[in-house]
């Protein structure tokens, strides 16, 4: 429905089912709070892994670490569009054929969002909230959305903004208390793209994707930058961008950890596709510079391979992954570079339409696709 009424109204509010970022079954569910997290690790609890013989083994974990922003964006827009369900579960206080708002209080918290028409089929949206009595209100989420040529309810193109220091005035126990993300977004049936870019956020963490490391490091407590890409087309493939601050514990430099737990600047290019078996090839590469990089090392560079049984599954296998650190020129920082080709019988070790993989000789095989804006259309083509 969209245009004028309460219905169009209704099918115009954002819906997380809608503006999650499905990579797996189950991002579709609204994720639970953290109830509590542990102490961040300090220094001299960092891992003393290394990348080559003799140090141990330095595995690239990509996928596990894109896993990781995909659910923490997920759970950080639904820190907002939680309190617009809640609030649009009660009657509305005030519905026009242009524009409904519904009010809630709870725990001394008053809480307000609003839909109103503002252009043919083009709805605008405002989550205000703040101690009861507050007159105007703080606007903690606002955003539009353009519903022309969309049929299903919630789905459009637009924009969203989330205020987190305003999140936190109002609803103090919230653990991102700094920074905004803002969200763009194009979602249909048939194709589902959503940008996020978040700045100076003190994120929430998840201290479970940070078990293997003994904790949270110290360096992702403090407020961050980031920028994000999904395109996903149901049954054919899809594709992720990220760009993070990352801590790796590994050796960065000949004999050498990271004992101050720097964050390092990391681009990830994930892309997966469904094969003429049914099943889905993907393959992740990403990059680290600066941060607790020091020379002769330049950049890590690394590259994963891996297959799922089904559509918006996790992997099942990874057939080849690899890790190396490279000075300035592309050449490998001797006795850091580590990669196994886990493929079996006539498997691949990688998608041959992914291209040739990395090597540790040289930078021949690198891969150097790396986008110019992890917010900015294009999405990245999940096949060549």
């Amino acid at each position: 429905s969209t245009g004028t009424g309460s219905a169009a109204l209704d099918a115009a509010v954002p819906a997380f089912s809608k503006l999650s970022i499905d990579q797996t079954t189950a991002d579709a569910t609204p994720p639970a709070a953290i109830v509590a997290a542990p102490a961040a690790i300090v220094a001299d609890g960092a891992s003393v892994q290394g990348m080559g013989p003799g140090g141990g083994v330095c595995h690239p974990r990509l996928f596990e670490r894109e896993r990781e922003v995909v659910e923490r964006l997920n759970r950080h827009v639904y820190k907002a569009l939680r309190l617009v369900e809640r609030v649009i579960a009660t009657n509305p206080v005030s519905s026009t054929e242009t524009s409904k708002t519904w009010t809630r209080t709870e725990g001394g918290v008053a809480v307000a969002f609003t839909i109103r028409l503002v252009g043919p089929s083009v709805y605008s949206w405002d989550l205000a909230a703040g101690p009861t009595g507050t007159t105007p209100l703080p606007v903690v989420l606002s955003g539009e959305i353009d519903r022309n040529g969309y049929t299903g309810a919630h789905e459009g193109k637009g924009t969203m903004a989330i205020d987190f220091a305003k999140l936190h005035a109002a609803f103090p126990n919230e653990k991102a208390a700094t920074g905004t993300l803002e969200v763009r977004f194009d979602v249909a049936a048939a194709a589902r793209t959503i940008a996020v870019r978040g700045t100076d956020i003190t994120w929430d963490l998840d201290p479970a994707h940070f078990a293997a490391d003994g904790g949270i490091p110290v360096g992702l407590t403090v407020p961050r930058d980031g920028a994000y890409l999904y395109h996903r087309e149901p049954g054919k493939g899809g594709s992720l961008k990220i760009q993070d601050e990352m801590v790796f514990l590994c050796g960065m430099a000949p004999a050498a950890t990271n004992p101050t737990l720097t964050p390092a600047n990391t681009q990830l290019v994930s892309r997966w596709y469904r094969a003429a078996d049914g099943s889905f090839h993907g393959r992740t590469d990403g990059k680290i510079t600066g941060g607790q990089l020091v020379a002769p090392v330049a950049s890590i560079v690394g590259t994963v391979c891996h297959s799922a049984s089904g559509e918006q599954a996790v992997p099942d296998h990874e057939f080849f992954w690899m890790m190396k650190a490279e000075d300035a020129t592309g050449a490998l920082v001797p006795g850091l570079g580590m990669m196994v080709n886990a493929s079996t019988g006539t498997s691949p070790a990688c998608d041959p339409a992914y291209g040739p993989v990395p090597v540790l000789a040289d930078a021949s095989n690198d891969f150097t696709a790396w986008p110019v804006s992890y917010f900015d259309d294009p999405f990245f083509p999940f096949l060549p």
